[in-house]
């Protein structure tokens, strides 16, 4: 793997490419919503528009995650960029024209649902070969604060500012940004990048061997449950926090915007504070402990009135989950061959984002027989569920706990061997 200051060269280049792509996609994710709802005139229409933009993770993660493996990943995140490009560009020409309908609409959510995909899988697989296997927490700290701040804080407030101003303009900038990012990208060392040569020429056997092989790993198969309830609660919440401000708080419109960019704030400051904070207490600790707040910050949400309160609770929320994540994915990255990364990271975006829908009706339907604050507490429920799960799991984990691994002699300075099976690679995991 490339290590020193070239990867910390290509490493760059790769969060660049990233952050410019997100600032993009969070003008898009403001001005898409306010093209579709003006040009269709059709509720329904554009709820469907949302499922078909998040319905690739569910349909084509898995076949993606195969070619990850197979071909050079850098190569697969700049097509993936061109696709979305060529996508918005031709999405402009039929806005211009007059032609963007329904169907149109709809195939251009679904493409640039794929081409997030590809572009998701190849840079999760691509990034543990671009950094040192302990700057993992780090690397992905600040690639989620970059991707945080030009999606979440910056460009959903610029394309709504811009479609007000003029509707194309927003999509001109997402596509140069795609564009712009496929120019990055170029700069990431191709070392880093090899393509692996597929065993097999079928897609089935390829998909079954990584699917195996996660179902023997006890360890990946239960971090991939719990994040599948974490994103559950997060994604279920954030549905019906608007139900919560309007008909619970009776709060103005306008305050739902304020919470999205507070609960933006502590996600950044996650991603920016979660290797410190796990240098500090250990991953087990974060792991674990994480989840605990958890169950008491949705509690918290579903118990007061106060919009300040609220705010806050909300605020560290996010900023748990976050944490969680970053840890979490970082873990995986190390425990998961190379050979199988990609398709390892489809596997768990299938179950921790392709069920995302579900997820979001699971909470609507509970917020609609019992109100949103029961919708909360249900959160806390499936924390809870993923709590459990996480507390099975660090049992398996050796050598994960950094204070732990402190020995008198690591502290005296003299050089100890590293744990036996302590985040290495391994192909047959052994049963507990």
């Amino acid at each position: 793997m490339t290590r020193g200051p070239s990867a910390s060269y290509t490493y760059r280049a790769l969060l660049c490419s990233s952050a410019v792509s997100a600032l993009g996609d969070g003008v898009r994710f403001a001005a898409l919503p306010l093209l579709a709802v003006l040009l269709l005139d059709n509720p329904f229409q554009v709820s469907v528009l949302t499922a078909v933009g998040t319905a690739p993770w569910l349909l084509v993660s898995l076949p993606a995650g195969v070619y990850v493996d197979r071909l050079d990943r850098r190569q697969v995140m700049m097509y993936a960029d061109l696709l979305r490009c060529v996508v918005l560009v031709s999405a402009l020409l039929l806005l211009i024209t007059g032609g963007l309908t329904f169907i149109p609409l709809a195939l251009v959510a679904f493409l640039l649902g794929v081409g997030e995909v590809l572009f998701d899988c190849a840079a999760n697989a691509l990034l543990p070969g671009l950094v040192p296997r302990d700057g993992l927490e780090r690397a992905n700290g600040h690639l989620y604060a970059t991707q945080t701040i030009g999606r979440d804080l910056i460009g959903q407030a610029l394309g709504g500012v811009l479609f007000t101003t003029n509707r194309v303009l927003p999509f001109v900038i997402d596509a140069t940004s795609f564009l712009s990012s496929a120019l990055l990208l170029r700069r990431v060392n191709s070392q880093a990048a090899t393509p692996r040569p597929a065993r097999s020429h079928q897609m089935l056997p390829e998909i079954r061997e990584c699917v195996e092989y996660l179902l023997r790993h006890r360890v990946l198969l239960k971090l991939t449950a719990a994040a599948a309830l974490v994103n559950t609660v997060y994604m279920g919440q954030l549905a019906v926090l608007i139900v919560l401000v309007r008909y619970e708080l009776e709060l103005p419109a306008a305050l739902f915007g304020v919470l999205l960019t507070v609960g933006a704030l502590g996600g950044m400051t996650a991603s920016i504070t979660a290797p410190y904070v796990s240098e500090r207490l250990g991953q087990n600790r974060i792991l674990t402990g994480a989840l605990g707040l958890l169950i008491l910050s949705g509690l918290g949400i579903a118990a007061t009135r106060s919009v300040y309160l609220v705010a806050v609770t909300y605020c560290i929320s996010v900023y748990l989950i976050t944490c969680w994540t970053v840890i979490a994915v970082s873990l995986r990255q190390g425990m998961v061959p190379d050979r199988i990364r990609g398709r390892s990271v489809s596997v768990d975006r299938l179950f921790t984002w392709g069920t995302n829908p579900f997820g979001v009706l699971l909470f609507g339907a509970v917020s609609e027989l019992w109100g949103p604050r029961a919708a909360f507490v249900a959160g806390s429920v499936f924390a809870t569920a993923a709590l459990l799960i996480m507390v099975s799991a660090v049992r398996s984990i050796p050598g994960q706990d950094r204070m732990d691994q402190q020995s008198p002699a690591s502290k005296t300075g003299k050089c100890t061997a590293p744990k036996p099976n302590s985040h290495v690679e391994v192909d047959e995991p052994s049963a507990r």
